[in-house]
């Protein structure tokens, strides 16, 4: 049975350690952080520290977007994605769905769909066009980024930040 992981015992007034914390704890296979011996106060016994252990780092912050379809639902995001991939938004924002057209020499091209209204788009390579029938419009556009090159659409902030062959991590911030 191994011991538990109790401080190591003093014995003595000279302030010896009599088995340092980590060989125990090691010998039962347990990982431990290290354990460090302070030398003795003039006076006093000599102690043992255990520094804290370390806490878990936390998630990344980037999804795919082919693994959270809703990661960004609210236009405030930041997500990889690829060719093919479709952003579904909240309709509060304005707009529909932002799919990726393309990734391709450090650019990549984007597409987008709303209910109506009209948008601002800025870009490279903008356009946009309104089909309206029997009173219900749809506005559909598209814009190129690249890396220090941000667009927007409407009241959205579209930039880069990576660009690979294959994908890119697109940052969605509203205005």
């Amino acid at each position: 049975m191994c011991p538990r992981p109790y401080a190591s015992r003093l014995i003595g007034r000279a302030g010896l350690v009599a088995v340092p914390m980590a060989v125990l704890l090691t010998a039962c296979g347990t990982p431990q952080p290290e354990v460090r011996s302070r030398p003795a106060a003039p006076g006093g016994p000599a102690t043992a520290t255990v520094p804290a252990a370390a806490s878990p780092s936390p998630a990344p912050s980037v999804v795919r977007a082919a693994d959270d379809p809703q990661a960004c639902r609210r236009a405030d995001c930041e997500v990889e994605v690829r060719p093919g991939d479709r952003l579904r938004l909240d309709r509060k924002t304005g707009l529909d769905v932002i799919t990726v057209v393309s990734v391709d020499r450090g650019e990549v091209r984007l597409r987008f769909e709303a209910g109506g209204g009209t948008f601002r788009v800025e870009g490279m390579n903008t356009d946009v066009s309104q089909d309206c029938v029997n009173g219900r419009c749809r506005t559909e556009g598209g814009l190129t980024l690249a890396m220090g090159r941000p667009g927007r659409i409407g009241d959205i902030r579209l930039r880069l930040a990576s660009v690979a062959p294959d994908h890119a991590v697109l940052v969605l911030a509203p205005s």
